[in-house]
């Protein structure tokens, strides 16, 4: 095989979740307050509109994350509500909604090392990509992965439950090629 995909579990995938419940249970009061305040009757559609959107998506969001059976982007939903907060006057406050969506997508999304015949890819923020002549081992052994480094860097992780499965001596082999044949040059 030519490439190996192994995939890491997202720790910051949960806190994102909570702050994310957070997020759509503040913009529920905040336009349900404004919802109060507010007498004009084009305002009071938008606000309406923000608060349906944050309930729904809330309601969404939620079974989601305990049922898994719908799939659904909380990002999408932020950026709607943000919509709301522009058409309402309120800048600052879409503006860190828009943000927390942005965020969103970085958080979420899958975590996976890639080892090809030339270089590793190793999902941090950007990608860092390390070229086999860098690395002296590569180790993949109940299910922890250890990345080590010429520069005395020491990478490990714990891979992904229920991910496909590698098979560790077939990957280890392929591994061990390919730091063989930079020191036979």
């Amino acid at each position: 095989m030519n490439e190996y995909i192994i995939f890491l579990p997202n720790e910051k995938a949960k806190t994102y979740r909570l702050v994310t419940v957070i997020v759509f249970l503040i913009n529920l009061f905040a336009f349900l307050f404004l919802l109060t305040r507010v007498t004009d009757d084009h305002m009071k559609r938008i606000i309406w509109m923000g608060n349906i959107m944050s309930a729904a998506s809330l309601i969404f969001f939620l079974i989601n994350v305990y049922l898994k059976r719908l799939s659904f982007r909380t990002e999408i939903s932020f950026l709607i509500i943000a919509i709301c907060w522009i058409m309402l006057g309120k800048y600052l406050v879409a503006a860190f909604i828009i943000l927390f969506a942005i965020a969103g997508f970085f958080t979420t999304r899958k975590l996976k090392v890639i080892f090809s015949a030339d270089k590793i890819v190793y999902p941090s923020f950007p990608a860092t990509t390390f070229l086999w002549n860098q690395v002296s081992n590569v180790v993949l052994k109940d299910s922890v992965l250890t990345i080590d480094l010429k520069t005395n860097k020491l990478i490990q992780v714990v891979i992904e439950e229920g991910a496909d499965e590698v098979e560790e001596e077939e990957f280890n082999r392929f591994c061990q090629e390919q730091t063989a044949k930079l020191e036979r040059r």
